[in-house]
């Protein structure tokens, strides 16, 4: 299967601008499954929860939703984006997985940083989603910090991680290769790129999305310009996950309980 990733500078605040980048971005390229950054069409830095709530949608058939379920049908592919979740009172930052012109679900972040907590409510639970060409689990930026979501997700069958991403320091960088390669699993990190305001100063985000081999090794990457990142992934090839120290890594793994995220 032909994967990929997008990143782009989001434009804060505007759904519909975002929506024709991506549009544009994707106009002549085929694949069969995209990866796009965290909050792809509202931006990160938003002042509360108020402010938050003008953004916030429906996972299933919000705008961004929509606009994914056209494209995905369009393009003939799966593509996971994320958005904020409006959920009652609540909202997450949530990733929406659509396929073909299909709603196959979403994932709710699990692990907020201190800024998101004062706005997002915590996901509670990491599940696989199958689009009939490969087992994937989604990590949203933090998660990707946690060792025991990436290794849950590979104990549950998944052939390949995706990580849709906003970040401007270096580390989540460098982690999604540790991640791919301590679970024997290819990894696809989408972060945005561009500026946004943060308590009066001026944050960047640094790009640098990358597809990761089960091994660390980099397949494709980008820098800070936007992008659009192919690279060969077999499904089947990552079925069992061995590395040169054993033949099934993951029969090693299970001598360790794992239970799941939980809520405090």
């Amino acid at each position: 299967m032909l994967t990929a990733f997008l990143q782009y500078p989001v434009s804060f605040g505007d759904p519909a601008a975002n929506f024709n980048k991506i549009r544009d971005a994707v106009d002549s390229e085929q694949f069969d499954l995209l990866v796009m950054p965290e909050l792809c069409t509202i931006g990160y830095f938003h002042e509360s929860r108020e402010a938050l709530f003008l953004y916030a949608e429906s996972a299933l058939d919000g705008p961004t939703a929509q606009f994914l379920l056209q494209l995905s049908a369009d393009k003939n592919a799966t593509l996971i984006a994320g958005i904020a979740e409006r959920d009652g009172d609540q909202i997450y930052n949530t990733a929406i997985v659509v396929s073909r012109g299909r709603w196959l679900g979403k994932q709710r972040k699990c692990h907020l940083s201190r800024i998101e907590k004062l706005i997002f409510t915590p996901g509670d639970s990491l599940a696989c989603f199958d689009d009939g060409i490969c087992r994937f689990g989604v990590l949203t930026c933090f998660d990707l910090w946690m060792p025991e979501a990436a290794r849950l997700l590979v104990r549950q069958g998944a052939q390949l991680l995706c990580c849709p991403a906003n970040y401007g320091g270096p580390w989540t960088t460098q982690l999604a290769r540790i991640r791919a390669m301590e679970n024997a699993t290819p990894l696809i990190c989408a972060n945005r790129t561009g500026v946004e305001m943060y308590a009066g100063a001026e944050a960047t985000f640094r790009g640098e999305s990358q597809i990761v081999g089960p091994m660390g090794e980099v397949w494709t990457c980008a820098t800070e310009e936007t992008s659009l990142g192919l690279s060969i992934i077999d499904p089947a090839a990552h079925v069992l996950k061995a590395n040169p120290m054993c033949d099934d890594l993951m029969a090693e793994a299970s001598r360790y309980a794992l239970s799941g995220p939980h809520l405090k």
